[in-house]
């Protein structure tokens, strides 16, 4: 596809692209999928003895401040701080999970760990809700949601490059307690640089709390919550997410079946993340002009096979790194487009001034799903399958097949890529 075919940018959108493209590679390193994720769980395994179910149901409640992201929408939306919907709530969360990772620094027992790492997990989810309002809103006002959701999760994979690399290296050089406080010292700075870029980069108008706007603001959320195309897209991502996780037994079989070193799977993590960088680019310059039926069926049929290939990696071989390397590559570009077709998925069918409310909905209904599934895997894993990763991979593959038989409830679902042709005009 031609670049001249792809609408131009304002200046005006391409500084807001900038400041969501800053803010999510911070994002990349600050949550805990980030630079924190391979030192916590190798800690988790090797200094307090902790199997792969009770890893995954200990560290569970991380997940709690993902799935409450609604309140975080509901406060961003209706109540400014200090006369700010968005910029005052960017700088104080972020600032609390700034002060969290140095606290962390300093702890050693698990219960402190955890209650640490929840403080910044509701910090950079708060974060994550705030700058997702902002995508909405500019995204449906300048009819470019799919390129912003493109930016981000660039911007995030390229984060993610560094962190998986880093924590590896990090656990080979200094141990797991070692690697663990140098692990957050690093990413405390994330979230800090995150204050100073939203104090100087993002001008917004200040505001007043409205009640008629807000009653009239509730009034057609409610009308929005009651529609059906709402209730099967939250349904679709129910469906999509809950497939029976691999991601901590299949660490768990790295490290003790495969023989994988910390460093290798680390480097794993950023070849995945290359291929992520690679789908964001894919998707923001082809699949984004694809209709959401093209993209969920490519997402679906892709996940499939995806997770099917991993049965080549069941037995230990001469060839296990090597085609270990080559699925991170190709499933972590299908998988970062399956990501933003989702995602784009749910912008589609948020309801004007009430964004952050909306879309947090969606993404705690999708990241409640994605920790049960993670805790289903890990039970399944230890209690039923012995701790062999075969049958679960079939069990993951299969389910997520089976969303090809939903398609049929998202007709309702305004296609955005039909209306395409720039930039909308300012008012």
């Amino acid at each position: 596809m031609s670049l001249d075919n792809v609408p131009k940018l304002s200046p005006q959108v391409k500084g807001l692209m900038f400041l969501f493209g800053f803010i999510y590679f911070s994002q990349g390193i600050a949550q805990f999928s980030g630079l924190m994720s391979q030192p916590l769980t190798f800690y988790f395994k090797e200094v307090l003895g902790f199997g792969a179910d009770a890893a995954t149901n200990y560290l569970a409640v991380l997940t709690i401040p993902w799935v409450i992201k609604p309140l975080y929408g509901l406060i961003s939306d209706f109540f400014p701080l200090l006369g700010y919907r968005r910029k005052s709530w960017l700088i104080l969360m972020n600032s609390m999970a700034a002060m969290a990772f140095l606290w962390l620094t300093g702890l050693t027992a698990a219960n402190q760990i955890v209650l640490a790492m929840t403080l910044t997990a509701i910090g950079t989810a708060a974060s994550d809700v705030i700058i997702d309002a902002l995508m909405v809103e500019k995204g449906q006002k300048f009819k470019i949601t799919e390129r912003i959701q493109a930016t981000q999760w660039l911007w995030f994979n390229i984060a993610a490059i560094g962190t998986s690399l880093l924590g590896g290296f990090l656990i080979d050089s200094f141990g797991a307690e070692s690697a663990l406080r140098i692990a957050a010292v690093i990413t405390m700075v994330a979230p800090a640089a995150v204050v100073v870029a939203v104090w100087f980069m993002l001008q917004e108008d200040k505001v007043k709390l409205d009640r008629a706007q807000l009653g009239s603001t509730v009034q057609g959320l409610w009308q929005s919550v009651r529609h059906p195309t709402l209730w099967a897209v939250m349904f679709f991502i129910i469906f999509w997410e809950f497939s029976p996780s691999l991601g901590t037994p299949f660490y768990y079989h790295m490290t003790d079946n495969l023989g994988f070193s910390q460093k290798f799977i680390g480097t794993l993590g950023a070849v995945g993340s290359v291929g992520s960088v690679i789908g964001a680019w894919v998707y923001g310059f082809y699949f984004a002009r694809k209709t959401l039926r093209f993209q969920l069926v490519f997402s679906i049929i892709t996940g499939f096979l995806g997770t099917i290939a991993y049965l080549s990696l069941m037995q230990p071989s001469g060839l296990s790194g090597p085609i270990a390397l080559g699925l991170s590559l190709i499933f972590g570009a299908t998988g970062m487009i399956a990501t933003l077709t989702v995602l784009t998925l749910a912008a589609q069918v948020c309801p004007p001034k009430a964004e952050g409310f909306t879309f947090s909905v969606l993404m705690s209904v999708k990241n409640g799903a994605a920790q049960l599934s993670a805790i289903l895997g890990a039970w399944l894993f230890v209690n039923v399958f012995a701790n062999t990763l075969t049958p679960l991979v079939w069990v993951s593959a299969m389910a997520t097949l089976s969303c090809l038989v939903l398609l049929p409830l998202l007709r309702g679902v305004k296609d955005s890529t039909a209306s395409k042709g720039g930039e909308a005009k300012k008012d």
